[in-house]
């Protein structure tokens, strides 16, 4: 691990012009992203009102899907250019282009070689010192399923260990050590960053539902009746890969284990964002776009509590430049 990194958030700016008192430096801000798989597309929502809002982000934390959108977030791209790389994982050909099974399937069905190579596309060899914002990386040693926070060497072997769904993917060995999927110890990393001490401020993002939420889906959504849809009871028979098929009875299971603690993790933020859905799925990656606007309207509805905690005016300031412009 690299050394925490320590910031005065109170050391005063230099005079401005004229002789106008120099003003105490903004807080310095985290941002956590916690787990959640395809619901974790909802962190580029938030990531763009973010930016287009001028919300200056000084380090991210990010957990399983929140350290995939966090580390590329990290690397220098924007909001836009995230949403485009989602949207290439909308279809289920995308999506089983990056399963490589296991065989024998003894620690997991997917090596993970293939999303490997798929985040190296994107952020190359990169090391944790290469990347614009300062990162962390949250994932579990198998080894006594102790928190491991990640802060160097190769950024993409890092995401992969975070995301190392237990069952799922099979462990993921960096540097002799075995880690499985960071949700099982921190599924939004808030802790991370307080321990840090590099940040004054907080903003977690959470896209996990709680377990009631998802109860009651369920209980809303219609049973299938083998006579109104014998085609779709047929096929929840006899497809290995159907609503409620094994790999999504794992994953649920880490999930139910996750979202209890997220409800802890939350209250050591400043603010929470809640971008959840409800729906007990964690592969539908096609829907990107739904969970990419429920983000955008989950931060759009918390900026005035943000500009409040980071001491940004509601109303934008006149550049005085432009005003002189304007006027001749």
């Amino acid at each position: 691990m690299s050394a925490s990194l320590h910031f005065n958030s109170l050391t005063p700016l230099p005079p401005g012009p004229a002789g106008r008192p120099g003003r105490s430096r903004r807080p310095r801000l985290g941002v956590a992203l916690s787990s959640g798989g395809a619901k974790g597309l909802a962190h580029i929502g938030v990531i763009q009102v973010l930016e287009e809002n001028g919300v200056e982000v000084d380090m991210v934390a990010g957990t399983s899907m929140g350290a995939y959108v966090g580390g590329l977030w990290a690397s220098g791209l924007g909001g836009p250019e995230l949403a485009d790389l989602a949207a290439t994982v909308s279809e289920p050909r995308h999506l089983w282009s990056l399963v490589d099974p296991a065989f024998p399937p003894r620690r997991g069905f997917v090596n993970g070689a293939k999303i490997l190579a798929r985040l190296r596309r994107s952020l190359g060899d990169r090391t944790f010192s290469d990347l614009e914002k300062p990162f962390l990386c949250v994932a579990t040693e198998l080894n006594g399923y102790v928190r491991s926070v990640i802060d160097e060497g190769d950024v993409a072997s890092a995401i992969l260990a975070s995301l190392a769904i237990p069952g799922v993917v099979s462990p993921v060995e960096r540097e002799g050590i075995e880690y499985i999927d960071g949700g099982v110890c921190e599924p939004l990393p808030v802790s991370a960053l307080r321990e840090r001490g590099a940040v004054d401020r907080i903003i977690a993002v959470n896209v996990l539902p709680t377990p009631a939420q998802v109860r009651r889906h369920r209980l809303a959504r219609e049973e299938i009746s083998p006579w109104r849809r014998p085609l779709a009871w047929l096929n929840r028979q006899l497809n290995l890969f159907a609503r409620d098929n094994l790999l999504d009875i794992l994953r649920g299971a880490a999930m139910g284990a996750q979202m209890r603690l997220v409800e802890r993790s939350a209250r050591r933020a400043d603010i929470v964002i809640d971008a959840v859905s409800p729906v007990p799925r964690w592969h539908d990656y096609n829907n990107h776009r739904a969970y990419i606007a429920l983000g955008r309207a989950a931060a759009t509805a918390r900026l005035p509590e943000i500009r409040s905690l980071l001491g940004i005016s509601n109303h934008p300031e006149v550049n005085p430049e432009l005003e002189a412009c304007i006027a001749s």
